[in-house]
C-alpha cells in the first residue's frame, strides 16, 4: 500500500465519493480513494438511474424541487453521452392524487402535459377501479455502471490513487486534528477525511468517536429487473403502487413500489430479497401492464440501501431525500473531518460541491468540467456490476 500523505483521502466509492475526488483532484489536490469493495458497490449501481426534476418531492419534500431542476441541466452537460433516449416519466394516481400534483408543477413551473387516456390504455391494463389519470413529465435517465465507469477514468486519470479492497475502519485524529485513516493493512494519512460510504458510514462514524453516528438512519428497499421494454418511466403516486424505469442501458426495465415498506437496518450485510415482497410487485405488475411488455417470470431481485442524516423533517416513510454534508469540527471538534450523505443519486452533484468547497474554501459550479473522452486503462475493471447485468451474464454462461 502506498505510505504517502495525502492531502485528502475520500472514503467510499459511490457516485459521491468518486465526484467529490474528482473535484479535489482537479483542485490540485493529492487524493486517494478507498472502497471495501468494488467501486458503485452500494446503491448507485442499483438503482432506477432516474434523475429528477424534482416532481416527484413537490409534495412531501418541496425543499429539494430547485435543486434538482438544477441537478438535470448539470448532469446533462456533465454526462451527455449516459442519458437515455427515453426521458418523459408518466406520473399515475387517482384523478384527486393527481389534480393535488398538477396544483403543485404548476406552482413551481415543473413542465407537464395530461396524458391522453388512449396513450394510457396501450401501456397499462388499468382496472375499473379506481380510476387512474397520468400526467408526464421530463425526467431523465442514467446508465449507473457507466456513470460510475466514467468517473473512475476520470479520477485515475486525473491522479487520484484508487484503492479498492481496502477497508476502513476509522478516522484517526490527535489534538482536535485529522491525521488520517486506519486499514486493515495500516494507517494512511491524510490532512482531510472526507466520509461517504453510504450504509457503511454509521459503523465507521462509530468507531471513530463521532456523536453523529446515533444520527443516521439506513434502510433497504427491494428492486427487481425484468426482461422487456417500457416507451418510458411510470411512478405510481399512491402507497404501494409500482415505480418503473427502463434501464438506461436498454433490454430490461428496473421495478420497485412507491413507498413500499421500509426496512430499517444498522448496517451493512448481505440481505435477502423478501420472497413475499417479490411477489407482491409481481403480481402488481402482472395487474398493471399489458402483457408482452415485460416478462415477469424471469425477474431478479435485490435489495438497495438508503443512509440518510435524521434532522426531524423526515416524512411519513421516516425518509428525507436531502443531501447532507457534515464538519466534524462543529459536531466532534475535529479539524479536516466531513461526512457527506447525497440522499438522492439526483443531488450528488451538489453534495460533491458543497463538500469541495468545504475542504478547499472555494465554490467550484455545479457541473463536473467536460471530459476529454480520455479513458483510463483498467478503470472499468474497478467497478462493480449492475445486479441485472450480472444475472444476464450468467444466464448466457
Amino acid at each position: 500500500m502506498n505510505t504517502s500523505r495525502y492531502d485528502c483521502i475520500v472514503v467510499g466509492g459511490g457516485v459521491a465519493g468518486l465526484m467529490t475526488a474528482a473535484r479535489l483532484s482537479e483542485h490540485g489536490m493529492s487524493v486517494a480513494l478507498l472502497d471495501s469493495a468494488l467501486l458503485g458497490s452500494g446503491s448507485t449501481t442499483r438503482n432506477h438511474g432516474m434523475l429528477h426534476s424534482g416532481a416527484l418531492y413537490a409534495r412531501w419534500h418541496p425543499e429539494v424541487v430547485g435543486a434538482c431542476l438544477q441537478a438535470q441541466t448539470a448532469f446533462r452537460s456533465s454526462f451527455p453521452e449516459l442519458l437515455a433516449d427515453t426521458e418523459t416519466c408518466w406520473y399515475i394516481g387517482t384523478p384527486a392524487t393527481m389534480y393535488t400534483y398538477d396544483t403543485l408543477w404548476r406552482h413551481y413551473d415543473l413542465a407537464h402535459r395530461e396524458v391522453d387516456p388512449r396513450e394510457i390504455n396501450e401501456v397499462l391494463a388499468v382496472p375499473d377501479s379506481p380510476t387512474v389519470a397520468a400526467i408526464a413529465v421530463q425526467e431523465l435517465l442514467i446508465e449507473t455502471h457507466g456513470l460510475i465507469s466514467e468517473l473512475a477514468a476520470r479520477c485515475v486519470a486525473d491522479g487520484v490513487e484508487v484503492l479498492v479492497g481496502t477497508r476502513v475502519l476509522c478516522v484517526v485524529t490527535r489534538d482536535g486534528v485529522v491525521r488520517g485513516v486506519e486499514t486493515a493493512a495500516g494507517v494512511i494519512e491524510a490532512a482531510n477525511v472526507v466520509v461517504c460510504t453510504g450504509i457503511g458510514t454509521r459503523e465507521v462514524l462509530q468507531r471513530s468517536g463521532s456523536v453523529v453516528a446515533q444520527e443516521l438512519s439506513s434502510r433497504l428497499e427491494m428492486m427487481m429487473a425484468f426482461p422487456g421494454e417500457l416507451p418510458c418511466a411510470i411512478i405510481g403516486l399512491e402507497f404501494g403502487w409500482p415505480a418503473l424505469a427502463p434501464s438506461a442501458a436498454g433490454g430490461a426495465v428496473l421495478a420497485s413500489r412507491y413507498g413500499a415498506r421500509q426496512r430499517f437496518v444498522r448496517g451493512p450485510a448481505r440481505w435477502p430479497v423478501p420472497a413475499r415482497d417479490a411477489a407482491d410487485l409481481v403480481g402488481e405488475l402482472d395487474t398493471w401492464l399489458r402483457p408482452g411488455l415485460i416478462d415477469t417470470t424471469a425477474g431478479v431481485g435485490w435489495v438497495c440501501s438508503k443512509t440518510e442524516h435524521l434532522r426531524g423533517r423526515s416524512d411519513q416513510w421516516g425518509t428525507d431525500p436531502n443531501f447532507t454534508l457534515i464538519d466534524h469540527r462543529d459536531r466532534d471538534g475535529i479539524t479536516g473531518w466531513w461526512t457527506v450523505l447525497p440522499g438522492k443519486m439526483t443531488l450528488a452533484l451538489h453534495a460533491s460541491r458543497a463538500t469541495a468547497a468545504a475542504v478547499t474554501g472555494t465554490q467550484p459550479r455545479l457541473a463536473l468540467r467536460p471530459h476529454d473522452g480520455a479513458t483510463a486503462g483498467g478503470a472499468a475493471d474497478l467497478v462493480e456490476v449492475s445486479p441485472w447485468t450480472a444475472h444476464t451474464e450468467a444466464s448466457a454462461r
